[in-house]
C-alpha cells in the first residue's frame, strides 16, 4: 500500500504537474501479478490516481478513502453520496471570492472533498486559510491540514485509516508494507500498527518518506525512513525484482 503524492512522486507547486515515474508504475504491475493485494491510497479521486500513477492491475482508494476503483473497473465506487457529498463543494461554491485568487489559493476539486492549496504564497496566506477553516468548521466541515493544503471534507469520515480496513477486509493478508509522508497517512499507520497489535497482521512494515512538512510521528513510527520518493521507488523495484525471481508460491519477503 503506498501514498501517492509526496511517496511516488515528489510535491510540485501544482498537483496536477505531478508526475509518477515510469518505473514505478512498472514495478507495481509486475508485483500486482505475485501479491495478493497492490494498492494506492491518494487524496486524489481514484480515477485521477489511476490515470496518474497508470499502472491498470492496482486497486486505488482515493479521496482518502471516500471511493476506489479496483483492476476492471471504469468507474469507481463510492462511499458516500447524497447530500453529504456535496457540503464541501456547497461551502466552497457560496463562500468563494476573488481575493481568494489575489492570496494565491489554489482550489482542487475533489468531489466530496474540497482542497484550498497554498504552495507558493506567504504566511499571509495561510493566516487567510486558517481563517477559512473556521469558518468551514463552523459550517459543520471536518478540516484536514496537509503539506500546504488545507481539506474541507465531510464529517465523520475515517480518511485512510477507513481506507485501510476496507482493502484487508473480508482477506487472509497477514502482511502489509505500507509507505507514506503526510498527516493521512500517519492516521493510516496507526490503523495499520493497531491491527498488527490485536493480530490481525503477522508482519508489518512502515515506511515513512521524510519531509519537513511531514509529521514527525510518522518517522518516529516508522520501521524504515527514506529521504526522497525515488528511494521508495528503489525499494519497490527491489521487491518485483525479487516477486520474479522468488519460487512458485513464495512471497517477496519471503
Amino acid at each position: 500500500m503506498s501514498d501517492v503524492d509526496g511517496t511516488l512522486c515528489r510535491i510540485v507547486d501544482r498537483p496536477d504537474r505531478a508526475k509518477v515515474p515510469a518505473r514505478a508504475r512498472e514495478s507495481l504491475e509486475t508485483l500486482a501479478d505475485h501479491l495478493a493485494l497492490v494498492a494506492c491510497i491518494t487524496g486524489r479521486p481514484s480515477p485521477v490516481a489511476r490515470k496518474m500513477v497508470g499502472a491498470e492491475k492496482i486497486t486505488y482508494f482515493g479521496n482518502h478513502g471516500l471511493s476506489y476503483i479496483r483492476p476492471g473497473q471504469d468507474r469507481p465506487t463510492v462511499v458516500i453520496e447524497g447530500e453529504e457529498a456535496e457540503r464541501a463543494r456547497n461551502f466552497i461554491r457560496d463562500n468563494d471570492n476573488p481575493f481568494w485568487v489575489t492570496a494565491k489559493i489554489r482550489i482542487e476539486d475533489k468531489g466530496p472533498i474540497q482542497a484550498l492549496h497554498w504552495r507558493g504564497a506567504g504566511h499571509r496566506t495561510e493566516e487567510i486559510v486558517r481563517g477559512i477553516a473556521d469558518h468551514a468548521q463552523s459550517a459543520g466541515l471536518a478540516t484536514h491540514w496537509g503539506r500546504k493544503v488545507l481539506e474541507l471534507r465531510p464529517p465523520g469520515m475515517e480518511g485512510k485509516a477507513g481506507a485501510v480496513d476496507e482493502l484487508l477486509d473480508g482477506t487472509e493478508i497477514d502482511t502489509v508494507v505500507f509507505a507514506g509522508d503526510d498527516r493521512t497517512d500517519y492516521e493510516a499507520a496507526v490503523r495499520l500498527r493497531k491491527l498488527a497489535e490485536d493480530g490481525r497482521l503477522r508482519n508489518l512494515t512502515i515506511v515513512a518518506i521524510d519531509s519537513d512538512e511531514g509529521p514527525p510521528e510518522l518517522v518516529e513510527m516508522a520501521d524504515l525512513v527514506v529521504a526522497e520518493p525515488e528511494e521508495w521507488i528503489d525499494l519497490i523495484e527491489d521487491l518485483a525484482r525479487r516477486a520474479t525471481e522468488s519460487p512458485a508460491g513464495a512471497t517477496p519477503t519471503e
